[in-house]
């Protein structure tokens, strides 16, 4: 099972998101996240947070149609995104798509595409889209599609990645090694329709760009 967990970050396309989503996927809200899901045009399965972002029109339409509302106090230590995360996680998803986790709160941006580790560390497939886009993290091996041209950036989130080799890449890296607070990984290109990125050791972050 597949699970979109929808925050209430920034969405600006709305279009861009209404083709991606399954009738059979597993739609999380966290909290104010439900606006958004009205806007895409699709009905969740659960709501999840302290209900402190939540439009109250939103919010009466959701009980209106029973959609379930795990309510937290405001007094926790969790984000409202992360519970949606674990929920998901509870519920056995293979996969864990974040959308409307990145706007202009960096702090909650960060804390989002930090949930990845959350979910690579229970061997679960997770990334973060928006319209710009597409945020992995990976520890060992991934392959991306991507148009010929397209921006790939990769960048170190433990101190050291090591044994960095890259396929279908303009600049390609063979056993490389990087630094975090090196930034060298940034906007590589795409040289043929698939690319692979394989790590030995540490955290990468994968982010496919558009400008």
């Amino acid at each position: 099972m597949r699970a979109w967990v929808i925050s209430n970050g920034n969405i600006v396309d709305y279009d861009f998101f209404r083709n991606m989503i399954s009738e059979t996927d597993l739609i999380i809200c966290a909290d104010g996240g439900a606006k958004h899901a009205q806007k895409i045009g699709v009905t969740p399965d659960v709501i999840i947070g302290d209900l402190d972002s939540i439009e109250q029109h939103c919010y009466h339409d959701m009980i209106a149609k029973n959609i379930q509302i795990i309510n937290y106090s405001t007094d926790k230590d969790e984000t409202d995104t992360q519970l949606a995360v674990e929920y998901a996680i509870q519920r056995g998803c293979e996969e864990i798509i974040l959308i409307g986790s990145l706007g202009s709160r960096f702090d909650h941006s960060f804390a989002n595409v930090s949930l990845l580790k959350l979910v690579l560390d229970k061997g679960i497939k997770g990334r973060i889209i928006n319209e710009n886009n597409e945020i992995y993290l990976i520890n060992d091996y991934i392959q991306l599609r991507g148009k010929v041209g397209e921006k790939l950036s990769l960048l170190p989130l433990t101190p050291n990645v090591f044994g960095i080799t890259t396929k279908g890449l303009q600049y390609g890296l063979n056993n490389a090694q990087m630094k975090f607070g090196i930034p060298n990984g940034i906007s590589n290109v795409f040289i043929k329709p698939e690319a692979e990125i394989t790590i030995k050791e540490g955290l990468l972050l994968v982010i496919k760009a558009r400008d």
